[in-house]
């Protein structure tokens, strides 16, 4: 029994002293660390797309090593000052001076032996500019209800800056591509914007625009003994015309909102009496013009007009001049 405590003791002993030297060696590990670039001034930006990472050998004991790739994403990286970078392209050659590791003093840079590392950067002169958002919201009301106006997105631009190459490129800046169904009323979305295709270190002053717009109930109205303006050249001394009838009704299928607004006095029609001779028919539709408040979008909010009669006829009747002799013709008669 004493002597298995012994091997057993002895066996601890050994392990222990093992640990011990393994952690006095100094080994090699290869890791994948971020590459961080600092202090560029304001008026540069970065024109290429360097590596978001890049591969490292580094030094140091087993312990410290264990350690480091544990909290690989915090504990070590590449770090590049761009304080004196210059216009143009530009190789960085990535050593010691570059290498990172705050809390790990024992760990070291290793450089390889057979190659350089380094990393290429294009350097540009920044700029600013306004950049149209591409609208790809499609907005579906419910049956029954219109969109009374175009849907308004805010801002309809974006600030970027960036590298000047990159962004003079840039035509628009699109929005996700949403669908907003089956709506019943006007509201305002949050529509996030895509930067998938954004050039590297372009940096936009909003990451998504906002979208408004208004919905209306569709209904009709009715507008009664609207009378007909008769317009056009003739002889008005020779030719009486007289149109059958002179009013009609009119219906107007539209937002509800917008029908309330809507009076008898903003509905005019109009008739050309050289229509009749053109077109060479007795009966024809009246013109209509449909006068709006300001701000009330037609095309969006007014679906149908129809008039009732749908058509009125022009009446003809010849003016009979009067003579000298026809005047002494009534005077005889008087006498």
């Amino acid at each position: 029994m004493k002597h298995i405590v012994l091997k057993i003791t002895a066996f601890i002993f050994g392990v222990a002293l093992w640990f011990y030297v393994i952690s006095l060696k100094d080994f090699q590990l290869t890791l994948e660390v971020p590459v961080v670039l600092g202090k560029l001034p304001e008026t540069l930006a970065i024109a290429s797309k360097p590596p978001h990472t890049l591969p490292i050998t580094v030094e140091g004991r087993s312990i410290d090593l264990i350690r480091l790739r544990s909290q690989l994403s915090n504990s070590v990286y590449i770090y590049i000052d761009l304080q004196n970078a210059e216009l143009g392209n530009k190789r960085i050659h990535i050593s010691a001076l570059n290498f990172s590791a705050p809390g790990f003093p024992n760990v070291r840079f290793v450089e390889p032996d057979n190659q350089r590392l380094f990393i290429d950067l294009d350097i540009d002169t920044r700029i600013e500019r306004s950049i149209p958002v591409k609208n790809l919201i499609s907005i579906n009301t419910a049956s029954g209800y219109l969109l009374a106006d175009e849907p308004k997105l805010e801002p309809e631009e974006i600030r970027v800056s960036g590298a000047r190459n990159a962004i003079t490129r840039i035509i628009e800046i699109p929005t996700n591509t949403v669908s907003i169904d089956s709506i019943t009323e006007g509201g305002k979305y949050s529509v996030p914007l895509n930067f998938s295709q954004f050039p590297i270190f372009a940096l936009p002053s909003d990451s998504s625009i906002s979208i408004s717009f208004s919905v209306q109930k569709i209904n009709t109205k009715s507008f009664k003994n609207i009378p007909i303006n008769l317009i056009g050249f003739f002889d008005r001394n020779a030719m009486r015309y007289k149109l059958e009838p002179d009013t009609v009704s009119v219906d107007i299928t539209g937002g509800k909102d917008v029908l309330d607004s809507i009076s008898n006095s903003n509905i005019k029609l109009f008739m050309e009496v050289n229509r009749f001779e053109i077109e060479d028919v007795d009966s024809l539709a009246p013109t209509v013009k449909l006068e709006l408040p300001a701000g009330i979008n037609r095309d969006r909010s007014i679906m149908a007009i129809q008039v009732h009669p749908d058509k009125v006829h022009l009446k003809k009747e010849v003016i009979k001049k009067t003579t000298v002799e026809d005047e002494d013709e009534e005077g005889d008669e008087e006498e």
